[in-house]
């Protein structure tokens, strides 16, 4: 009995499967449903938040799929917009729809994905990645 007991253990273990940075994937379809502050942005593994041009990037994840997106463009001006997004088969990743591209620094010009690949998903953090150009860009999100 007690063999049975530890092979089912061994067994719930290896099926709860991980973001590579931390959080289960089975969570994350219900972790991602918040509004997410961005606290560090990564341009090709190398922390770069402090060469942004844009301020007070902020997400919002809605239950019926609604995503806002909310930031403080170069100019000064407040940019607001509203998309869609998807979780697909509880994946490892989140698809972004009808929202425009990102300017982020004076070296890139717009950066945009329509998907995002999760890199952790935990109850008060949000990491996720996209390649554009030659280039990775990591958005580290805390909650709000």
């Amino acid at each position: 009995m007690k063999k049975v007991s530890y092979l089912l253990l061994i067994i719930a273990l290896a099926s709860c499967s991980k973001f590579p940075d931390g959080g289960l994937i089975g969570k994350a379809d219900n972790r991602i449903v918040n509004s997410w502050k961005l606290q560090t942005y990564l341009l090709d593994g190398v922390e770069a938040t402090n060469t942004l041009i844009i301020s007070n990037l902020e997400e919002v994840y809605q239950a019926d799929g609604t995503y806002k997106r909310s930031y403080i463009d170069k100019d000064g001006l407040p940019f607001d917009e509203i998309g869609q997004w998807d979780m697909p088969n509880k994946s490892e990743s989140v698809d972004i729809s009808s929202v425009s591209s990102l300017e982020l620094s004076d070296q890139n010009s717009t950066v945009s994905s329509s998907s995002y690949i999760i890199k952790r998903m935990k109850k008060d953090e949000y990491w996720y990645e996209f390649t554009n150009g030659g280039a990775t860009h990591e958005f580290r999100f805390i909650l709000q």
